[in-house]
């Protein structure tokens, strides 16, 4: 639909209320002067009584909409006092408009033509009062209305999109944890381990298990306790460390306090696995990386540090690990979550900032 068209829909639908409007204005004018003995027929009193609501209908309505956007930057009594006067102002061109009509149509003699518009005016004052005020009242609603809509529609469309980054990263999750390379690595390792370390191949079997069951579930869930991302962060790196050996090194630095706290499920994991396959799985040396959690006031910090040769946040690929994390918490938080990458300590530091809340109480990310 063009623009021309759009606009001459919403003249057309402003037109119609204006005129029903006017019509009931009129017809209550009409019943009000014959109730109180005015003499002439029902025809003659509501003909000219709707002539003039016509006319100031018309005008306090192109009037107000092209004066509305100024008004309403205009607060309290002060915006009533300037519509009540420009609707006053108005009242005296329609008085003189609708007299006008009313002697071309035969409804008022010329000779008494200015003995009508002193009687007129002010039953036409009124009329623009009470017509200014109901269409300034019924815009400004009908403008409340679409605001709420379109505020409620934005949080859907927020809503949707956080449903679709979180399962953007649960499929991430799953391709990372069932890709072929993945389970090859881990399954061969485990099949070595089997005739050393039964014990060991296990313990790593139900490692496994536990990482791909957390994979297919927790994202449902919307937010799990620190202390439950941390033990998918240990099966994640013993798993590794039983494939790399001696080239993993981790420590864990947490907080206490923390440990209760909601985070999204798979977001430290994610920062864990970044590190592993960027920093320790490349080099014939291996790695060292350093998991952390802390509260700084009332928010939570997560950090990953590895001694890597480290990245910027441009090389960051789209649709993957972190960048759907950054999605995840940009949806989930707004701009109250940051994920940061910087040169630390001759290494590289992922840190996650978000606000503090306990695990029972966070939304779905």
């Amino acid at each position: 639909m063009s623009a021309s068209s759009r606009v001459a829909r919403l003249c057309q639908g402003a037109a119609v209320r204006v005129a029903l409007v006017c019509v009931a204005a009129a017809l209550a004018v009409s019943l009000t002067l014959r109730a109180a003995g005015v003499p002439g027929s029902a025809a003659r009193l509501f003909l000219p009584s709707l002539i003039y609501a016509l006319v100031v209908g018309t005008l306090a309505s192109v009037t107000l909409r092209r004066l509305g956007p100024r008004l309403a930057r205009v607060d309290g009594a002060a915006k009533w006092a300037l519509v009540i006067g420009l609707l006053l102002g108005l009242a005296v061109v329609a008085t003189l408009v609708g007299s006008a009509l009313s002697a071309a149509l035969g409804l008022v003699p010329r000779e008494a033509f200015w003995a009508r518009v002193r009687s007129d005016a002010q039953i036409v004052g009124l009329l623009a009062v009470l017509l200014g005020v109901g269409l300034s009242l019924y815009e400004g609603a009908r403008a409340r209305l679409q605001a709420t809509t379109l505020e409620l529609r934005t949080r859907e469309l927020e809503q949707e999109r956080a449903r679709k980054l979180a399962l953007e990263a649960r499929l991430a999750s799953l391709e990372s944890r069932l890709s072929p390379h993945f389970l090859f690595n881990t399954l061969n390792t485990i099949s070595a381990l089997i005739p050393e370390d039964p014990a060991r191949a296990e313990r790593a079997v139900e490692r496994l298990a536990a990482l791909l069951r957390f994979s297919l579930d927790a994202v449902e869930r919307g937010a799990v306790p620190l202390a439950r991302e941390l033990e998918l962060v240990v099966d994640y790196l013993e798993l590794e460390r039983a494939r790399l050996g001696e080239r993993l090194a981790y420590a864990l630095d947490v907080d206490a306090e923390v440990t209760g706290s909601g985070v999204p499920p798979l977001a430290l994991q994610t920062l864990v696995e970044n590190s592993v396959k960027h920093a320790v799985a490349p080099r014939r040396e291996g790695g060292r990386i350093r998991v952390e959690a802390h509260a700084r006031g009332d928010r939570l910090v997560l950090g990953v540090w590895d001694d890597g040769p480290g990245f910027t946040p441009e090389a960051i690929v789209p649709g993957h690990g972190l960048d759907v994390l950054q999605g995840r918490l940009s949806a989930r938080f707004g701009p109250t979550a940051t994920l940061t990458v910087e040169r630390q300590d001759a290494g590289t530091r992922v840190t996650l900032a978000l606000p503090r809340s306990p695990a029972r109480t966070a939304v779905t990310a």
